[in-house]
């Protein structure tokens, strides 16, 4: 049983009905075995074992095949727990996944992510990581923007999509100062609309974005200013003032603002243990924010999503079809983006 206070696991349990419609619109349950990964939370934060209790809840009610695994909250270069890593070795191939995590899920030995296994083995996922980013009391958040209408949202992101893959320069302008072009040619969007139906497949919950790499690790150039949130290495915070970030050849080359020497240290620190400390302070990420019922509220995972926002990332990128491998991905979140394809305003 997950660890969660009476009056908590209540709450969670009166929501369920809300995580089974996830489970239908997104996985499409065809009698897979289902495992549930989570952690401990802290005195603060119950948020990660709360969302995989209402998965772990629900699932028994419908009599589904269901397995639930606890571990201590992790940081990204930490391995995940023994017991787990044994789980995931003897799952049956196409079976379902669910992570809710405080920070990361760890790493499955010293060379695979858990991406990357999933891929292999043909196991779908749901993930919510960085959970601990923000208090408990923001669950009804995080339940609003899982139940969306998910067939207009991803009308939203693949006519965006279509737009952002034929697209040679991406630029994005906001009245607060930002101006920022971005060489997308060849490259390929991604649209992250919350249905994870094919085996290998899975991302984020709540999803809801479109998001591209540059061409290379030189493609973007400009300055942003963030006004939204951003993801230090204690978590992701909203920002109390703007943050200017200056982007020459793809790099960070200057931030001003209060924010600025968090970030600094940020960067110093992933470059400190990176193999290659060069790659930290590039621009990996180009996205924006389709989810209608997600809001600001200091968590990456939801932040990023909120319509109305765009984001920029730096750091790795591989995985969505990017160059730059790194220990470091990090999104910083900015308000009431304009966008322009080649020149011509993009209408949403």
């Amino acid at each position: 049983m997950i660890p969660l206070p009476d009056e908590t696991r209540k709450l969670v349990e009166k929501q369920s009905s809300q995580f089974y419609k996830v489970l239908k619109n997104s996985l499409k349950l065809n009698g897979e075995n289902i495992l549930i990964i989570c952690d401990y939370g802290n005195k603060n934060n119950l948020l990660a074992p709360m969302m995989a209790h209402g998965y772990q809840h629900i699932c028994q009610q419908k009599g589904l095949s269901t397995q639930v695994l606890v571990q201590d909250v992790k940081k990204g270069f930490m391995q995940m727990e023994d017991h787990i890593t044994r789980a995931l070795s003897t799952l049956n191939p196409g079976s379902l996944i669910i992570v809710a995590t405080s920070n990361k899920i760890g790493r499955i030995g010293e060379i695979k992510s858990f991406r990357s296994f999933c891929k292999e083995q043909g196991h779908r996922f749901l993930s919510a990581t960085g959970l601990g980013d923000v208090e408990s009391v923001h669950f009804d958040l995080f339940l609003e923007a899982m139940n969306v209408n998910y067939r207009r949202m991803k009308k939203k992101g693949m006519a965006i999509k279509k737009l952002w893959d034929k697209a040679q320069e991406i630029r994005v302008r906001t009245e607060a100062g930002t101006d920022l072009a971005f060489n997308v040619a060849g490259m390929d969007a991604v649209a992250n609309v919350g249905e994870y139906h094919e085996p290998g497949s899975g991302g984020n919950m709540p999803a809801g974005e479109v998001y591209i790499p540059p061409k290379g690790m030189t493609g973007v150039n400009g300055q942003v200013v963030i006004d939204g949130s951003i993801k230090t290495e204690r978590g992701a915070v909203l920002v109390q003032e703007p943050l200017l970030i200056v982007i020459e050849q793809g790099k960070v080359v200057r931030m001003e603002g209060t924010h600025a020497e968090i970030m600094e240290q940020t960067f110093q620190k992933f470059e400190d243990r990176a193999k290659h400390p060069e790659r930290i302070r590039l621009v990996s990420e180009l996205g924006i924010g389709i989810n209608p019922a997600a809001v600001l509220i200091g968590s990456t995972i939801l932040d990023e999503k909120a319509l109305g926002t765009a984001h920029i990332a730096f750091g790795s990128n591989y995985w969505f079809g990017g160059e730059i491998k790194t220990i470091f991905h990090g999104d910083m979140v900015f308000k009431s983006p304009t966008f322009y394809i080649d020149g011509k305003k993009m209408e949403l």
